[in-house]
């Protein structure tokens, strides 16, 4: 049962010789759903949903000696490495067929990216040797390192060894009861025996011979150990090692030709493969380098269909928010379907709508088909009472199941190919957090937004991303998602900010995919004559991103904040659904409105209540003292100033903070703020806020 037969492998030598190539687009007829396009049904059924569930482990079954524990050796490389898509396939297909007792990654430095996120639950990550020499000969290729490792971890553990671009396609059922196993490359062994798949007993003498010889190990020979000289171990100790035909594993080959079997072909079945090597290096060489998670919904080979089982899904989640937005929420939903990548869920939260634009989601989802099928694509929330903009993304959020995040508002649209040309980018770059394009706008306007560049110097002063740019649910989770705490909106933009303080790895796409509705009423012009103090409250927000003299001048802004903008601050600090770091921010704000209006001692009260809140560093610190200093006088204010100046020093070397440590000496009163942008009178306003924050002083 070890060996394929002879007739068989004759049989299909001659196959393969006959077969004719397809071209790379594929000419397999298309079906309604793409899901079912060129589908070919895997030895064993596993389809990648989110979260992953793999069938249960078990110990080795029968009469065997190796173990059924599998081992990958992955990040031996000088920098950490994404997992990629072949990377997840690797693991992926091994937990599914196999059923191991454990899989073990060996590795130097943790993978990094959402296909790693996705496995990290299901495997064992074990802390690898770092190899620099062997018996005295010097080691220093990553490939070399790794070849090394996983000849002393086979030895130590014993179990299956796999490189992360082997796809298992069966069990290895009776193979496990050979000492050690392990298949040849190209015909007859022509090349040698491939260490890419190696089976092996704990201890195995064929093991210890093979990695004695390493006595002899040249860095310049590059396959001599790792390819050839098992093979021609082999043939000396044939009684320690069953050599498995080529076709086991490593068929087809890494050329050309195998290349155009594996990614542009029909004709090969892999009827003898118990796993094929993608052979990842011969990939990015050839002219199917361009390959993705795209590639398996558009009919280019046997393989690539296959490998359609192991696309997550839902990989994208469109988290939509509606209130009173009946009249465009079909559109919205449609721009979703009609997506050409068909990975994907949309999550509807009816935000408390008068309108029940939630039930008429549902009603399109239903009658296009979301809600039925292997995989729910439409589910809808409604909330009892309105949250608001920002919570309801969370909400939605918290309920999705794909790995990036799309937040698509009920009245925009996104287009056809936006997932799809995500999916392209992030398959070769899986260490990506954030995804982006030009924006269209449609309605009023025809405007084309040219989005720059996602960097620090840039997005601070130019502006925010669209709202419809994907991220990665991970490091949505890191920043806490949208937050409350602005009175007129902005809370993508206010989110883009954080994102840019935690630091995350970008990409642009080549043209418009999203698409904006401008209308002549809509939140962003509601709040536009108030943008200014808005802007101004929420740099006080990213504290790192700007420096103190910037931060100083916005507090003079935000102490002549409109009376409507106070009146929105104060009904957010009885929300329920807001957050208490978000009041936090909405208190220190009204505090300096309170200073500036000379109610000092119910503004020292607010600004001592949020003092010690970390993320608002030095500011109300400062206040702390300048309020001291006008109540209290000099003497006790001096040590808070000083102390300040201390901790920090680029606080202490603007002219802003030079001019209030001067003037709190002389006990002048602080420099007035900037123009108030109200004009109805406000001192019945002023009397309000102070009270409802504690009191007038």
């Amino acid at each position: 049962g070890l060996h394929t037969s002879q007739a068989h492998t004759n049989q299909e030598n001659e196959s393969q010789a006959r077969e004719s190539v397809l071209p790379i687009s594929g000419t397999a007829p298309l079906q309604k759903d793409p899901w079912q396009r060129c589908a070919w049904k895997l030895p064993v059924p596993f389809e990648a949903r989110l979260p992953l569930q793999f069938p249960p482990r078990s110990a080795a079954q029968g009469k065997t000696i190796i173990p059924n524990i599998v081992h990958f050796v992955f990040g031996y490389t000088t920098d950490p490495s994404p997992f990629t898509f072949v990377n997840f396939m690797a693991v992926a297909s091994a937990l599914a067929v196999l059923r191991p007792e454990v899989v073990m990654l060996h590795c130097l430095q943790e993978p990094t990216g959402f296909f790693w996120e996705l496995l990290r639950p299901h495997v064992l990550l074990v802390q690898g040797r770092a190899v620099t020499s062997i018996f005295g000969n010097p080691v220093d290729d990553y490939a070399h390192r790794a070849d090394i490792v996983r000849l002393e971890v086979l030895l130590q553990h014993g179990g299956v060894y796999m490189d992360v671009d082997v796809l298992t396609l069966r069990p290895l059922g009776p193979l496990l009861g050979a000492e050690v196993a392990m298949g040849m490359e190209g015909k007859d062994g022509e090349v040698g025996l491939c260490n890419a798949v190696i089976l092996a007993a704990p201890n195995a003498t064929f093991l210890r011979l093979w990695y004695d010889h390493y006595r002899t190990f040249d860095r310049s020979q590059w396959n001599y150990h790792s390819v050839i000289l098992p093979r021609k171990l082999a043939k000396l100790h044939p009684e320690h090692i069953t050599q498995l035909p080529y076709n086991t594993f490593h068929w087809p080959l890494w050329d050309d030709a195998g290349m155009r079997r594996m990614f542009g072909s029909f004709n090969y079945t892999y009827a003898s493969n118990r796993a094929v090597h993608v052979w990842n290096h011969g990939l990015q060489q050839s002219q199917f380098r361009d390959f993705s998670m795209l590639w398996c919904f558009e009919c280019h080979s046997t393989l690539v269909s296959m490998m359609r089982a192991y696309v997550p899904d839902p990989l994208f989640s469109v988290v939509m928010p509606c209130f009173n937005q009946k009249q465009y929420i079909q559109e919205a939903l449609r721009s979703v379907a009609a997506q050409s990548f068909p990975s994907w869920e949309i999550i509807v939260v009816d935000d408390g709508s008068p309108d029940n634009c939630g039930a008429i989601a549902q009603a399109y989802g239903d009658e296009i088909g979301m809600t039925q099928g292997r995989v729910r694509r439409l589910t809808v929330l409604t909330m009892k009472q309105n949250r608001g903009l920002a919570e309801s993304r969370n909400v939605g959020i918290r309920e999705a199941r794909g790995v990036w995040i799309c937040a698509l508002d009920a009245d925009d649209r996104i287009g056809p190919n936006y997932f799809a040309e995500a999916a392209r980018v992030m398959s070769k770059q899986a260490d990506l957090d954030l995804i982006y394009s030009d924006q269209q706008f449609f309605g009023s306007s025809n405007w084309i937004w040219r989005v720059p560049e996602f960097s620090t110097g840039i997005a601070t002063v130019g502006g925010p991303l669209p709202v419809m740019s994907l991220y990665t649910r991970r490091v949505g989770k890191i920043v806490g998602g949208y937050s409350s705490a602005l009175p007129w909106g902005n809370e993508d933009y206010d989110f883009w900010l954080k994102l840019l303080e935690v630091g995350v790895k970008y990409h642009k796409l080549t043209g418009e995919h999203v698409f904006y509705r401008s209308k002549k009423q809509s939140m962003m012009k509601t709040g536009a004559p108030y943008v200014k103090e808005e802007h101004a409250m929420m740099r006080t927000r990213h504290v790192s991103l700007y420096h103190p003299a910037k931060l100083l001048r916005d507090h003079r802004l935000v102490m002549g904040m409109a009376t409507q903008t106070s009146h929105r601050l104060l009904y957010l600090q009885t929300k329920a659904t807001v957050s208490t770091m978000d009041k936090a921010y909405g208190r220190f704000w009204l505090a300096l409105s309170l200073m500036h209006r000379g109610h000092l001692k119910a503004a020292l009260r607010e600004f001592q209540a949020v003092e010690r809140v970390e993320e608002l560093a030095w500011q109300p610190a400062l206040y702390v003292a300048l309020c001291t200093c006008q109540l209290k006088g000099r003497a006790d204010s001096a040590p808070l100033l000083a102390e300040l100046a201390v901790k920090h020093p680029q606080l202490k070397r603007t002219q802003e903070f030079h001019r209030y440590n001067t003037n709190c000496r002389a006990s002048v009163a602080w420099p007035s703020p900037a123009p108030r942008l109200d004009t109805a009178g406000s001192g019945a306003g002023d009397r309000r806020v102070a009270s409802a924050l504690g009191g007038v002083a």
